[in-house]
């Protein structure tokens, strides 16, 4: 299995209530249930997802240890961190 490295953006986290602001990496989990009897799939279904940010040279990422904050979903087709990223 090879390491994948996300590209950081620029990001807000919130923790214990204080904003920092900082290069932040997201990483995306899919949550599925699969079930079967014998020859037959009784369920297949996607059922639910967790998003997970952390700053970017950050090597932990657990967010119960508060390396990490959750965070939801935004898509966009536009690329909105090109300007950060290019300073």
């Amino acid at each position: 299995m090879q390491r994948i490295f996300p590209k950081a953006c620029c990001s807000y986290l919130v923790r214990g209530g204080v904003c920092h602001e900082g290069l932040a990496i997201s990483e995306l989990g899919i949550y599925g249930a699969y079930l079967r009897n014998k020859d037959k799939v009784v369920i297949n279904d996607q059922c639910g997802y967790l998003v997970r940010t952390k700053v970017s040279s950050s090597d932990e990422g657990g967010v119960a240890a508060g390396f990490a904050v959750l965070d939801s979903l935004y898509l966009t087709d536009k690329v909105l961190c090109r300007s950060v990223l290019s300073h």
